[in-house]
């Protein structure tokens, strides 16, 4: 992570209260065999999203998120993410096991399983780096303004997916991307 070696020499002050956030969460797709973008998550693929960020003490925090679906403003999904931090602002957070999502009935529904949802949007068994204990693992920095966590993953394609990005097969592995990119407002 060397963007984040600037925070790697300050002790972050932790901020007493509620910090609130707004920005993006962005799902970034690349066909390595074909060095193609499948999406990149910053011109599409993405979700607008609020967050309030919580320290329960100098090294524990909560973060909760509400994401929308940008045009028309509707929201998708409500998380609430347990994680630690370094006294520099270096995060770990795990996929919670249960979040609240948008329902096909217009409804936000309790979900339980994130790989499970991720396999069926795109046909792709995972493995990798950001996969731990059957979730996702978040990994970044906040720097008392800015958040940003990431996980990586692989992909390979098996089947066709529900996302119209993978309605047709890819060959070879497809690098998976999913951002948290905050910044701090009043």
């Amino acid at each position: 992570m060397s963007n984040l070696d600037g925070n790697n020499q300050k002790i972050l002050v932790i901020p007493e209260g509620t910090i609130t956030l707004q920005g993006f969460t962005r799902f970034a797709f690349t066909a390595q065999k074909e060095g193609r973008i499948i999406t990149d998550g910053y011109s599409m693929n993405f979700l607008k999203c609020t967050a309030e960020l919580m320290f329960n003490d100098k090294q524990n925090f909560v973060l909760h998120t509400k994401e929308f679906i940008p045009d028309p403003p509707i929201m998708y999904r409500e998380i609430t993410f347990n994680g630690e931090m370094t006294p520099n602002g270096l995060l770990k957070y795990p996929w919670p096991e249960t979040w609240f999502e948008l329902g096909t009935e217009g409804t936000l529904q309790g979900k339980k399983d994130i790989l499970a949802q991720v396999r069926g949007h795109t046909g792709m068994a995972l493995f990798g780096e950001g996969i731990n204990k059957n979730t996702l693992n978040y990994m970044g920095y906040f720097n008392g303004n800015k958040l940003f966590a990431h996980t990586h993953m692989v992909g390979l394609h098996k089947v066709p997916g529900e996302m119209d990005f993978f309605k047709t097969l890819v060959d070879g592995p497809i690098m998976i991307n999913f951002m948290i990119d905050l910044e701090a407002y009043n």
